[in-house]
């Protein structure tokens, strides 16, 4: 079966259906994503053969558990060559991305897919989280931090709180927060949030973040995944932090 084919029968079955023109700028994305490769290590090169299950499906699979709001500012912290916000951008095209990057050569690369695929209201920053926190434009900017494979939660919830809209959870009595996992049935999220696609065990990490005052609650939702062996049989989770 054809590549954009399996993952667009993939997405059906989780209950997400894309337009012609959404999979195709996924193909495209992948395709251009696999050239720079051969120049800027955007990916394992071990893992290419695998890149539409691996990186794409696994970067909209958080589509599949959560209903993220269609509109607002989005940050992709750490995206590499684009992994998971230009996806996610694709298939929300309603949202405003900034994606963000502490090596310059791969952020010239996403600035050039960008032009390619005509994403609007998308950019792409040369920075780390600490620095542009500082930096008025960024600072208490955005209703949604998305993460993949960058740092653990702990630090991620540091990067992220002074990144995010001011919430329920950031100034005055702090409510109670809760740790717990969820079933298969979609999660309404509510800003501002941080989402790490995360795997294996996370008792640590999330006794780290619970210790941090500005966290309300944390979800921990596994990603097990209709259409795909990889997913049925992994470990791989979203963890949805609010503020």
């Amino acid at each position: 079966m054809e590549s954009k084919v399996w993952f667009k029968t993939a997405c059906k079955q989780n209950g997400v259906e894309l337009t012609d023109e959404q999979l195709e700028k996924i193909k495209s994305y992948a395709k251009l994503l696999l050239e720079w490769n051969k120049q800027v290590n955007l990916i394992s090169r071990k893992d290419e053969g695998n890149l539409w299950s691996s990186h794409l499906l696994h970067s909209v699979s958080v589509l599949f558990k959560l209903n993220i709001p269609p509109r607002g500012s989005v940050l992709d912290l750490g995206t590499g060559g684009g992994l998971p916000g230009i996806p996610l951008k694709i298939l929300l095209p309603g949202i405003s991305l900034t994606l963000l990057d502490s090596t310059q050569k791969k952020i010239k690369v996403v600035q050039n897919i960008l032009e390619v695929l005509s994403l609007k209201s998308t950019i792409a920053v040369w920075g780390r989280a600490e620095e542009i926190s500082k930096q008025p434009v960024h600072q208490k900017h955005y209703d949604m931090i998305v993460a993949r494979g960058v740092g653990s939660l702990g630090d991620l919830a540091r990067w992220s709180w002074p990144l995010l809209k001011e919430g329920r959870g950031q100034g005055g009595e702090q409510p109670k927060r809760q740790i717990h996992a969820q079933g298969a049935d979609r999660i309404d999220v509510e800003t501002p949030a941080l989402i790490a696609w995360k795997g294996g065990d996370l008792s640590q990490e999330i006794r780290s973040v619970a210790h941090n005052k500005c966290v309300r609650s944390i979800r921990i939702i596994d990603l097990t995944l209709k259409g795909s062996i990889q997913f049925e049989q992994s470990d791989k989770k979203i963890v949805l932090v609010n503020f």
